[in-house]
């Protein structure tokens, strides 16, 4: 009740204010306490239906107040028509498909011609790498933008070197 009332007069203060006869503050002021009321209101609500509600009702609650919870996801299927419809088995479609095994044939053949490939990654390679990427991309997972970088090979690029050998190497 007492928000109906507030709410009434909200209106009628905006009335007079397209009036004239009403400040922008009184209006502001007004405002704030309709808010606050309702922030209020919505607080006792929720006090007193946790006091009283079930483990179901407040599952539920959860349900309408948390976006997304058990969503369906449309059946996957992977390049060679494997299709997976369980929860189970959807993360191992995609384990699969994101990262597949090497053909033996191939990662043999990988390590008998390339096994050192990192060897012939020179200094200037690496240089030329980090200088034609710009400044403005947005940092990767460890935070560090290419102008950090460039700022770090500045004051030590033999560092800078040894790390993406070393991480061509892994």
């Amino acid at each position: 009740m007492e928000t109906a009332e507030n709410r009434k007069i909200l209106r009628s203060i905006k009335r007079a204010r397209t009036k004239g006869e009403a400040s922008q503050q009184q209006g502001r002021k007004q405002r704030s306490n309709l808010r606050r009321m309702i922030r209020q209101s919505k607080l006792e609500m929720w006090r007193k239906f946790l006091t009283s509600a079930t483990r179901d009702q407040v599952w539920q609650a959860l349900r309408y107040m948390k976006p997304g919870g058990q969503q369906t996801t449309k059946t996957l299927r992977s390049r060679t028509g494997e299709v997976a419809e369980s929860w189970e088995d959807k993360p191992e479609l995609i384990k699969e498909e994101a990262f597949p095994k090497p053909l033996k044939g191939v990662e043999r053949k990988a390590q008998e011609e390339g096994g050192e490939m990192w060897k012939r990654i020179t200094d200037e390679d690496i240089r030329e790498a980090l200088f034609s990427q710009s400044v403005q991309k947005a940092p990767g997972p460890d935070r560090l933008g290419f102008k950090a970088i460039r700022l770090l090979w500045d004051w030590d690029s033999q560092r800078i070197i040894n790390v993406v050998k070393a991480s061509f190497r892994l």
